[in-house]
């Protein structure tokens, strides 16, 4: 999380000092910054409200087998190029919100458990996809935009919804990358339950 609040702190210092120096308007250091937090907040509320109708939405909406789950071949090898592999652990992960952790699998011979692990990442895929062109809608907040006599939806708003599209789908590619991994040890526990009943039998 902490490396999350860095990057949003950096970008948002980059994106007000740009404001102060080039922005044509001149609308005053002040009025940068309030802009930008107005943004920052606008994005977290438009997340949380997407977050919180999806997960409205009835399980049986996000089976594991549906093709948009699925890890093709081309994704696959698009994932691996910027390196999720390597900096998934690094990604902050918000399982507290709905009390299912997903950034370990702790039981994974109970395929109840794993079942709903399935499950979460399936919500969680779908909620961090789906943020990312909502995204774009605090930007339409500056109604004066359109009249020419400001301009920080473009200034701000844009380089703030960027951000947050950058930083939202990054959980997205690392469930999608560990979901193979998870059905596999899914049916693998199907088959060993299988065995061990023909035994019994």
């Amino acid at each position: 999380m902490m490396g999350y609040i860095v990057i949003i702190l950096i970008a948002s210092i980059i994106v007000y000092v740009f404001n102060c120096l080039f922005n044509p308007l001149h609308l005053g250091w002040g009025y940068y910054a309030i802009a930008i937090l107005i943004f920052i907040a606008l994005e977290v509320i438009i997340d949380a409200l997407v977050a919180l109708s999806i997960r409205k939405m009835p399980a049986k909406w996000f089976p594991m087998d549906k093709k948009s789950y699925e890890l093709g071949k081309v994704e696959k090898k698009f994932y691996k190029f910027i390196g999720v592999p390597l900096w998934k652990d690094k990604v902050p992960e918000l399982g507290s919100f709905t009390g299912f952790h997903k950034n370990k699998v702790t039981n994974p011979y109970d395929n109840e458990y794993i079942g709903r692990f399935i499950l979460e990442a399936c919500y969680g895929i779908s909620i961090h996809f789906w943020s990312v062109p909502f995204s774009i809608l605090p930007i339409f907040i500056d109604y004066q935009m359109w009249t020419g006599s400001n301009n920080v939806g473009l200034t701000i708003g844009v380089p703030v919804a960027i951000v947050n599209m950058i930083l939202i789908v990054l959980p997205a590619f690392i469930l999608k990358w560990n979901l193979p991994m998870l059905k596999n040890i899914y049916k693998n526990n199907l088959r060993r339950e299988e065995r061990k009943r023909k035994k019994e039998d």
